[in-house]
């Protein structure tokens, strides 16, 4: 690898370069602070302005360094720092590289990470040549291993209860493509996504949220109009409040069943015959033609 440090790079719709002090305010406003932006992430929300300058003067000091690479994500529309994108050598031997990003909740499922993700890769494996390159996510970050598979990551294994974000102990997919099978695209969807949860107090109706159906659609992999996802979520309600009820029945002592209704077979044995007589089963074909079935075309 040849170690360039934190070139500027430029996309449709980004810049990607140096973070500088002038970033600090507007960084803190629109992700440090966030915890929703920092739940799937190690490091805690800054709690003021100031902490969010103390890391850009540590990130500018190690600008110094050219196998530094820590990228601010700025949107060319407004002229502003909306995230952040960087890179570190996690196998020098093999040439191996993972990288990092965050951006600003305001900023989600618009593409924006996979622009700058697919930026990344590309200089990462033309410029500095990088062999491999990896990243990882909390497996209940969905959108995240999505942006990941848009730029052509692939998908190599989960561990289980292997690291701890501020989410909590938790299994982490990784991510992995080598060069020779890079082809790295911009795509427009991504990022993070809270697997989540219906709750409901004893004795109400279950109420399916949006968050739900489109969760539902994602593991499904179903796009829905406003139309289905309304029904599904009246469908799934009561078939949830169905199993509540049932779930209310006393089966104490009541002996566990494979069905609900006694079942048999009801197929016949086969019985090996000589035939019935071309006629008889020719009888049964909508049209005969030279002592066949003669039947529609279906191929040229």
């Amino acid at each position: 690898m040849k170690h360039l440090g934190t070139k500027t790079i430029e996309t449709k719709r980004l810049i990607l370069r140096k973070f500088t002090l002038n970033d600090a305010e507007v960084m803190y406003q629109n992700w440090a602070s966030e915890p929703e932006v920092t739940k799937y992430l190690t490091w805690q929300p800054h709690e003021s302005v100031e902490v969010t300058k103390a890391v850009i003067k540590g990130w500018m000091e190690d600008y110094r360094e050219p196998e530094h690479y820590v990228w601010c994500i700025e949107l060319k529309e407004i002229g502003e720092a909306i995230g952040s994108i960087g890179a570190g050598v996690s196998n020098a031997k093999v040439g191996a590289m993972e990288i990092g990003y965050c951006i600003s909740e305001a900023y989600w499922h618009q593409g924006i990470t996979s622009e700058a993700l697919a930026a990344v890769m590309d200089f990462l494996i033309k410029e500095v040549g990088v062999r491999r390159i990896e990243a990882k996510h909390d497996t209940r970050n969905l959108y995240s291993g999505k942006a990941m598979e848009k730029c052509g990551l692939k998908y190599e294994g989960t561990k289980i209860q292997a690291e701890c974000y501020n989410s909590g102990i938790c299994d982490v997919a990784f991510y992995g493509l080598v060069m020779e099978d890079a082809v790295v695209e911009e795509e427009d969807e991504e990022e993070v996504y809270v697997a989540p949860v219906i709750e409901k107090k004893a004795g109400e109706k279950n109420v399916i949220s949006d968050e739900t159906i489109e969760y539902v659609g994602i593991l499904a992999k179903l796009e829905l109009s406003d139309e289905e996802k309304e029904n599904a979520k009246k469908d799934m309600g009561e078939m949830l409040d169905y199993i509540d009820k049932l779930n209310e029945l006393d089966t104490t002592g009541v002996e566990p069943m494979s069905h609900v209704f006694p079942v048999h077979n009801v197929f016949r044995e086969d019985v090996v015959t000589n035939g019935d007589g071309s006629k008889e089963t020719l009888a049964n074909a909508p049209e005969m033609k030279d002592g066949g079935f003669k039947v529609p075309k279906t191929i040229g």
